[in-house]
C-alpha cells in the first residue's frame, strides 16, 4: 500500500513539473560602498558652527561615514524581466549598526532608527512586441540626464510603455505618481485635503546618422503646490570625429491656482574632445532663468521636476561639491546644480512648483554656469587608474530677490563663486575599487554679500565592493 501511494505521489509530482512553466534562473548582484567623508563650511562662514546637511544616508555634518549597501536580483525570459534592488543607505553609528528600536518607535524624529533596509528599486518589464513594452516599478527613469539634466531624472514610481517604432525611432510614455497623499481620515473627497503630485511624460528618440535627436514633453499636475506646468524641450547629442557635442533646451509654461503665471526656461550646451584615452577635455555652459520680482504676478525662476545635474556625463560628479546639499546657502540641493532653494529676502513669497522633494522655489535667482574639465583613463601608466577634474564659474542670473547682508539696501553681486573638483578612481580588481574626491566652493562677491567669505569643502574616500 505504501509503495503504491509513493508511486502515485512521484508520478503526480513529475506530471506537475512537466506541466508547470519552467522557472527562470535568478541572478544575484550587488554593491557595498563605504564613504568616509568630511564636510566643512557649507554656510561659507567659519565663525558659525556648521549646520546639518542632508545626503543619501540622512542628516549629518563634519566628519562621518556613509554606507550604501545594495543587494539585487534579476530574472528574465524571452519577453519579460523582473529586477529588484534592496538597499540600506545610512550614516554609520551605533543606532544604525545595532538597528535600535526606541520607545515611541523614534529617536531624533527617525522612526525605528537603523531599520531603513528595503526595496530601493524595482523594474518590471513585459514586451508584447518591439513597438510595445510595458514597464513599471520605481527604477531610474529620465528625460535629459544624457545632456544637462535640467528637467527630470530620478527613481520615482512609474508605469508606462516604450518601444521601437522603426530601426531609428523609439519612444517612452510614462505616468509618474510622485506623491499620492490624499487625506482619507476625515473628508476623503475634500479637494483642500488632496496633496498629490503627478507627472506625465513623453519622449521620442530619432537617430540621424551619428546623432540622437530627442524631443520631450512633461506635464506636472502639482496639487500640493497648486500649480500646473507644461514643459517642452529637446536634447541633441552625437559625435563627429573626435568631437562629441551635446545640447538641451527646455521651456516651462504654467499657472498657479491663485492666478500667478509660470514662464521660464533652461538650456545646456557642451563639447567633449576625445584627444586621447588619457585626456578627454570638455567645455560646457548651463543656464537656468531667474526671477527678478517675487512680488509680481509672474514666476520666472526655473524649477524642473528633479534637477539631476549630479549624474550627467559631462559636468556630473557623484560627490562633487556642487552636487552636495548647499540648500542653506547657494541653494542647490542634493543632486541639483541649480540654486532652486536659495534663501530669499524676508517676507517674499517663494511660489514653489517642483524640484527635489517639491521644494524648488519659483522666485529663485537662476544660474549662469561655465565649466571646463577633463577626464581620462591612465591605465597605460598605472593599470586601472582613472581621473576627472573640473572647474565651475557660477553667476546668478537675477539677484533682485536675494538679501544683501554685507551691504544692506544694495543688490547682491551676480558672481556666486568658483568650484573645483578632483576625482581619482583605482580598481584593485574587478570586485574592489578605491576612489577619492576633493571639492571646494570658493565664494564670489555674490556669496560674500549674503553669507561669508570662507570656502566650503568636501573630502570623500569611496571604498566599493561589487559582486
Amino acid at each position: 500500500m505504501y509503495q503504491k501511494l509513493m508511486t502515485k505521489f512521484i508520478a503526480g509530482a513529475v506530471m506537475l513539473l512537466l506541466t508547470t512553466p519552467a522557472w527562470s534562473a535568478i541572478e544575484f548582484f550587488g554593491t557595498a560602498r563605504v564613504l568616509p567623508t568630511y564636510y566643512s563650511n557649507f554656510d561659507f562662514d567659519d565663525k558659525k558652527n556648521d549646520m546639518f546637511v542632508a545626503n543619501e544616508g540622512g542628516m549629518t555634518k563634519g566628519e562621518h561615514i556613509r554606507a550604501e549597501l545594495r543587494l539585487g536580483w534579476m530574472a528574465a525570459g524571452e519577453k519579460w524581466s523582473v529586477k529588484m534592488i534592496t538597499e540600506a543607505d545610512v550614516i554609520m553609528q551605533k543606532d544604525t549598526a545595532d538597528r535600535s528600536f526606541y520607545a515611541g518607535a523614534e529617536k531624533d524624529g527617525n522612526p525605528n532608527t537603523g531599520g531603513e533596509f528595503g526595496i530601493e528599486r524595482v523594474e518590471l518589464l513585459y514586451k508584447f512586441n518591439p513597438a510595445l513594452e510595458l514597464e513599471t516599478g520605481w527604477d531610474v527613469r529620465f528625460l535629459d540626464v544624457r545632456t544637462g539634466g535640467l528637467l527630470f531624472g530620478d527613481d520615482h514610481p512609474f508605469i508606462g510603455f516604450r518601444g521601437d517604432l522603426s530601426k531609428t525611432t523609439s519612444y517612452e510614455l510614462l505616468y509618474l505618481p510622485i506623491q499620492n497623499m490624499s487625506s482619507i481620515k476625515i473628508e476623503p473627497f475634500d479637494s483642500d485635503a488632496v496633496n498629490d503630485w503627478r507627472v506625465y511624460t513623453l519622449k521620442l528618440n530619432q537617430k540621424v546618422g551619428t546623432f540622437d535627436l530627442s524631443p520631450f514633453y512633461a506635464y506636472s499636475d502639482n496639487d500640493q503646490r497648486e500649480a500646473k506646468v507644461h514643459y517642452y524641450g529637446a536634447e541633441v547629442l552625437g559625435k563627429i570625429g573626435m568631437f562629441k557635442p551635446s545640447f538641451e533646451i527646455v521651456f516651462a509654461d504654467g499657472k498657479f491656482d491663485g492666478g500667478k503665471d509660470i514662464s521660464s526656461m533652461a538650456a545646456f550646451a557642451g563639447l567633449e574632445l576625445e584627444v586621447a584615452q588619457a585626456f578627454k577635455p570638455y567645455v560646457a555652459l548651463r543656464y537656468t532663468q531667474g526671477d527678478d520680482d517675487a512680488n509680481d504676478n509672474k514666476v520666472k525662476g526655473w524649477v524642473g521636476i528633479t534637477d539631476i545635474g549630479r549624474f550627467t556625463p559631462l559636468m556630473g560628479m557623484d560627490g562633487g561639491i556642487l552636487s552636495e546639499d548647499l540648500g542653506q546657502s547657494y541653494g542647490a540641493t542634493l543632486y541639483s546644480y541649480s540654486p532652486e532653494r536659495a534663501p530669499l529676502k524676508d517676507g517674499l513669497p517663494t511660489d514653489n512648483y517642483g524640484g527635489i522633494s517639491n521644494g524648488g522655489r519659483g522666485n529663485n535667482p537662476g544660474q549662469r554656469l561655465a565649466a571646463i574639465g577633463a577626464k581620462g583613463d591612465l591605465s597605460q601608466w598605472v593599470d586601472k587608474l582613472s581621473y576627472k577634474t573640473q572647474v565651475f564659474m557660477i553667476w546668478y542670473d537675477k539677484t533682485d530677490n536675494l538679501n544683501n547682508m554685507r551691504k544692506p539696501g544694495k543688490k547682491v553681486d551676480k558672481y556666486a563663486g568658483t568650484t573645483f573638483d578632483f576625482q581619482l578612481q583605482y580598481a584593485l580588481d574587478e570586485h574592489f575599487s578605491v576612489g577619492y574626491i576633493f571639492g571646494i566652493f570658493a565664494p564670489g562677491a555674490g556669496i560674500k554679500d549674503q553669507f561669508g567669505d570662507d570656502p566650503a569643502m568636501t573630502n570623500c574616500l569611496a571604498l566599493t565592493w561589487s559582486y
